[in-house]
């Protein structure tokens, strides 16, 4: 195996792999995953931000620097609210008094209106006075977030998830061949289901913001997909004698660099942003993190079984794939001449 530092190579131009041999046990991880994953969400059950259940957002100005976010998010904690979420607000360069300001929001409780959520904001705020000083918080602003918007945002978000998979499977059926969409789809389903069986674990909270950081994981996981699929039917047009997992394993090798590469940078970027970002930043990371891994390795371990067990689906049927004998042959322009290779004469040694 090569590797090269300067114009970054992993492997050579000639790596094959065999993928497949191990493509049972892989699917049969796969299918453990997908099942823990909806074993966490069933019963732990999602972990709803206000942006879904409703609540009261408290934005407040922090005189002092050595009150942290954390010193904040431990604080709310001690005085029994635990679903709470505490971020950065607004630019803190424009600031002359040299405050920080933080946004503070808190659920409804079950069974509770908007003035029992009112209330509770209220009393939160007496208790930060009281644990940090009247000097130090000064409270902006307190709205209230009711629970129809976020059921609204809610379902939105859902929809725009099943438009996506429905979109990406009807472009794979008309860009590909129909044995490659059930891949793609189930791959992009196996993908999301996995990151939010993790972020259920992690007790991360539901919001919007995780909503988008799905429909990214369908975009990168889709691309990653598509990438594999395309080189499969190009290695396909140009060796169309050759078996089809033989095709898939040449496919997979040629674009690990690809895979590799463009994974490694995403995971990086992602580690920076988990490990410096916080509130909602930190949530869209951690779950786009493991959206990147997971769909790295269901385009290899995913996506290519599952058409090879369509290929072999659709043989048994009697549909044949298209003969590319006569595409691989490539169409030559009318004004084309052969090139002409000139041999420069040897110098005979004289006797």
């Amino acid at each position: 195996m090569a590797f090269k530092l300067g114009n970054i190579q992993v492997f050579p131009h000639n790596y094959y792999f065999d993928f497949m041999k191990w493509r049972k046990f892989t699917v049969g991880i796969s299918l453990l995953l997908v099942l823990l994953s909806l074993a966490i969400v069933a019963v732990k059950g999602l972990n709803y931000s206000i942006d879904f259940l409703g609540g009261a957002e408290i934005q407040v100005n922090v005189m002092d620097r050595s009150i942290t976010r954390e010193k904040l998010q431990e604080a709310i904690k001690s005085i029994g609210i635990n679903h709470a979420e505490v971020t950065a607000y607004g630019n803190v360069a424009v600031r002359k008094d040299n405050s920080e300001s933080f946004l503070i929001r808190i659920q409804r409780e079950k069974g509770k209106d908007e003035n029992a959520t009112t209330g509770r904001a209220s009393e939160l705020k007496e208790k930060l006075n009281a644990q940090f000083g009247a000097q130090k918080l000064v409270f902006a602003s307190t709205t209230n977030i009711s629970g129809k918007v976020g059921k609204e945002d809610e379902y939105k978000g859902y929809m725009a998830l099943l438009l996506s998979c429905i979109g990406i499977l009807i472009y794979i059926a008309f860009r590909f061949d129909a044995r490659f969409s059930p891949g793609a789809v189930l791959c992009l389903i196996h993908n999301v289901i996995i990151a939010l069986g993790f972020m259920t674990l992690l007790g991360r909270p539901f919001n919007t913001t995780s909503i988008a950081a799905f429909l990214t994981i369908v975009g990168y996981s889709i691309n990653d997909t598509v990438i594999v699929y395309d080189r499969i039917r190009e290695t396909r047009l140009l060796q169309p004698k050759m078996s089809m997992i033989d095709v898939v394993n040449k496919s997979i090798s040629q674009t690990m660099n690809r895979t590799i590469l463009t994974s490694v940078t995403a995971i990086l970027a992602l580690l920076v942003l988990s490990v410096l970002g916080g509130g909602s930043i930190e949530d869209f990371a951690i779950t786009m993190l493991v959206g990147v891994i997971v769909g790295t390795y269901s385009s290899i371990y995913v996506a290519a079984p599952l058409t090879l067990m369509m290929d072999g689906y659709f043989t048994k049927l009697g549909w044949k794939q298209k003969e590319y004998k006569d595409k691989a042959v490539v169409e030559k322009p009318k004004d084309y001449a052969p090139p002409i290779h000139v041999r420069k004469k040897q110098s005979q040694e004289k006797k």
